[in-house]
């Protein structure tokens, strides 16, 4: 792919072509005269002495012109012959330059040279099919920057990741205005990264660069820039890259699961450390309240007391839950089924309307009870959030890929979108005296059963909270099931 203009081929030939062609026809019209003469002698011998001389005279005269002719006849087809070597020579010299170093060789003839400018064409050529079929199949994007940053080449890779046609942007600098990183504050990481790269003559890694695509695209990639000798007096750059999106999600999810490992330890503690006292204090101040006669002042406060003491153990228990969101069992959980026996638990509210399911719902695989919770935090979230003349709505419907869909929308109210994952956190409230942990375990227990728990808001009027779940078997049931009854045998 280096650019170079054809120069004058680099064999040393030892016998030119028009040369060899030139003593070759030369030779031949010659010895054809002599032949002619030794074959006439028998005839010339019978001549008288000058007509003899003559013939004789003749005949060489003949031969020597010949061969002057057939010699001046060779070099010029032979001239021919070698410019026409010669251009396919520097042609494919172009394409396939013998190596630096003075590693010309040195042939026989023209046809020499010209069979070893084919050889190393068709070894180039091979060489190319083979890097291509590589770059093609490389996990990494890869694009050639020249000495200007222009794009050089890529690979299909790299049109994948950056969702971009890259053959637009060929010969122009990646970070133009009109290039496929349009230059700007958004991508001044990749900037500082090439400027380092190219500043140092060295390969330069980077785990997370945020850049912008052409499209509006944000992205985190993880890079790497190698320099690259290019020509005599110019070098280049080699960006290889791959979206750390994954990576980064794979380490949220790992902190995740550290921080939920912590939560249980800390969880079983508080179940240990705080949850007898508490039974203790409800026990003995419901004696209390047994004293205290009908109409005393006092009666009220007892009362106050037992349930600040129920909402300390509420959120022992959804620490509990948060730190084992796992289903205690495994079975077919009517959904339409479910959701009726949560309605009826809760609060009779007009603002409520839940539509008749349709008939044939396929049931979805879980702990029912666990279940039952998160519908319930759900619905009673979005009746707390919505002003009186707001509506809640649940309904159930069959989604794609064999789940199932519940949606619980309100209007009335929205969710900001920097606020749409922060929500799910433990301990985050926008309630005066919300505990943070509604949301955070009711996704857990979907996860836990193979689901997904979203939300969707326009930010102002409208929010949806959208649960999708299975309806297969889990391929682990029955192995849970059995190590369950073990331990309970062993109990």
């Amino acid at each position: 792919m280096t650019p170079s203009t054809p120069a004058v081929p680099t064999y040393r030939v030892t016998i030119r072509l028009y040369v060899l062609f030139s003593l070759l026809t030369a030779v031949s019209a010659a010895t054809s005269g002599l032949v002619l003469l030794f074959l006439a002698r028998p005839y010339i011998s019978d001549l008288t002495a000058p007509n003899a001389w003559r013939a004789t005279v003749m005949l060489f005269s003949g031969a020597a012109i010949s061969g002057g002719l057939a010699a001046l006849v060779g070099l010029v087809f032979g001239l021919r012959f070698q410019g026409r070597i010669r251009g396919i020579v520097r042609k494919a010299e172009a394409i396939a330059p013998p190596g630096n170093g003075g590693d010309s060789l040195r042939v026989t003839d023209d046809l020499g040279a010209l069979d070893a400018a084919v050889g190393r064409l068709s070894l180039s050529m091979d060489r190319f099919v083979r890097d291509s079929d590589i770059l093609t199949r490389l996990p990494e994007g890869m694009l050639l920057l020249g000495p200007r940053r222009e794009l050089l080449s890529f690979n299909t890779t790299a049109e994948v990741i950056l969702e971009l046609t890259l053959e637009q942007y060929k010969a122009m600098s990646i970070l133009a205005q009109q290039g496929p990183f349009p230059g700007g504050a958004a991508n001044l990481g990749l900037s500082r990264l090439l400027d380092e790269a190219a500043a140092g003559e060295r390969s330069v890694r980077m785990s997370e660069v945020s850049v912008a695509t052409a499209r509006g695209r944000r992205m985190l990639l993880e890079m790497t820039v190698q320099h690259r000798e290019w020509g005599q007096d110019s070098s280049a750059l080699v960006l290889l890259f791959q979206d750390a999106t994954e990576k980064r999600r794979i380490r949220e999810e790992i902190r995740k699961a550290d921080q939920l490992a912590l939560l249980g330890g800390m969880a079983a503690r508080v179940a240990h450390e705080i949850r007898t006292p508490l039974a203790t204090i409800r026990g003995l101040v419901e004696l209390l309240q047994a004293d205290v006669p009908e109409g005393d002042a006092r009666a009220e406060y007892i009362t106050r007391m037992i349930q600040a003491v129920d909402r300390q153990d509420q959120i022992v228990e959804k620490l509990l839950t948060l730190s084992r969101p796992e289903p205690d069992t495994w079975q077919p959980v009517g959904m339409a089924e479910l959701l009726a026996d949560v309605l009826r638990m809760l609060p009779v509210d007009p603002r409520l309307r839940a539509p008749a399911p349709a008939a044939g719902l396929p049931p979805v695989w879980g702990d029912p009870v666990r279940l039952g919770e998160v519908f319930t935090n759900l619905i009673r979230n979005a009746l707390e959030a919505i002003p009186p003349t707001g509506v809640v709505e649940v309904t159930v419907s069959t989604a794609p890929r064999e789940r199932l869909r519940v949606i619980v929308r309100n209007t009335g109210t929205g969710i900001p979108l920097e606020l749409r994952e922060r929500i799910f956190q433990p301990f985050y409230t926008t309630k005066q005296r919300g505990t943070g942990l509604g949301l955070a375990i009711s996704r857990q227990i979907v996860e836990a059963h193979r689901g997904t728990l979203t939300v969707l808001s326009d930010g102002s009027s409208e929010t949806s909270f959208v649960v999708e779940m299975p309806t297969t078997r889990p391929a682990d049931e029955a192995p849970r099931e059995r190590t369950r009854v073990a331990r309970g045998s062993d109990g």
